[in-house]
């Protein structure tokens, strides 16, 4: 008899404040209905029917809204139909739910540029080089690519700094991914080295026009290295210690001239 007081008590608490009974009952159906909402327009869009795909994306973010899958696939959908507009609010939306998914930034700062707005892709492409650092060499192909981007959108915004810094840059980063590929292969040296020596000659012009940033010192470091040039390799190397800082570097440009650093004193102390 208490048993049944007790629960009668419950609910009555509950009516009392006002909190609907649904609002106490498992998600996991409202789960299943949105998945199965986005499932239908999956297969919508798969057979080329936008439209229709659209209709049970809707249906499925009306059950959650926070679906990040959901909101790409609006993206993609919206795409589909030439609506790059409320793509773009869909890819942003998505961003905002899982800021660290580097492919969607990527291809959202892609359809930025596409629809010219060019301050926002620079952004855009900026953060994404940001993270995608992290990954390292893996993830050279997917940097030259925003990279290059970022050329082009310096180079129509009228930054020469940014223009012959990202092009620096990404040509190192093509060296890179040319020494790899040359692993497997008859190496071609002369090749290599003439794309370092554009690399430098950039990222030189990069730091003549700003001489307060330090970002161009790093990267002829890290060129003049791998060009095995010793005196200027370390010139550059020096520059950067005087002002690298957390500010005028990424977060991974920062780790790796710490590594550098770290490895420089330890071997002085062995001398």
């Amino acid at each position: 008899m208490m048993r049944y007081f007790i629960i009668a008590y419950f609910f009555l608490i509950i009516l009392l404040a006002g909190i609907p009974l649904v609002a106490l009952a498992d998600n996991s159906d409202q789960d299943s209905l949105a998945e199965l909402h986005w499932r239908a327009g999956q297969k919508s869009l798969d057979a080329g029917d936008p439209i229709s795909a659209l209709r049970s994306f809707r249906q499925s973010l009306s059950i959650n809204p926070d679906s990040a899958k959901t909101h790409l696939s609006m993206a993609a959908a919206c795409l589909a139909q030439g609506n790059d507009s409320i793509a773009a609010i869909h890819l942003k939306i998505c961003l905002e739910i899982e800021p660290g998914n580097v492919i969607v930034r990527q291809n959202y700062a892609d359809l930025l540029l596409r629809m010219n707005q060019l301050e926002e892709a620079r952004d855009q492409f900026n953060l994404f080089v940001k993270d995608t650092q992290q990954f390292g060499e893996q993830a050279n192909r997917h940097m030259i690519h925003a990279h290059s981007r970022l050329m082009a959108i310096s180079e129509q915004l009228g930054d020469a700094y940014e223009e012959h810094l990202n092009r620096g840059i990404g040509l190192y980063l093509l060296a890179l991914e040319k020494t790899k590929k040359e692993q497997k292969e008859v190496p071609d040296d002369q090749n290599l080295e003439a794309l370092l020596f554009r690399a430098a000659g950039e990222l030189t012009q990069a730091r003549l026009t700003r001489n307060d940033q330090v970002r161009p010192c790093w990267y002829l470091y890290l060129v003049w290295n791998k060009l095995a040039c010793s005196q200027p390799a370390q010139r550059w190397y020096r520059i950067t210690a005087q002002d690298a800082s957390v500010e005028c570097l990424t977060p991974r440009e920062f780790q790796d001239f710490h590594l550098v650093r770290k490895f420089a004193e330890s071997d002085h102390i062995r001398k």
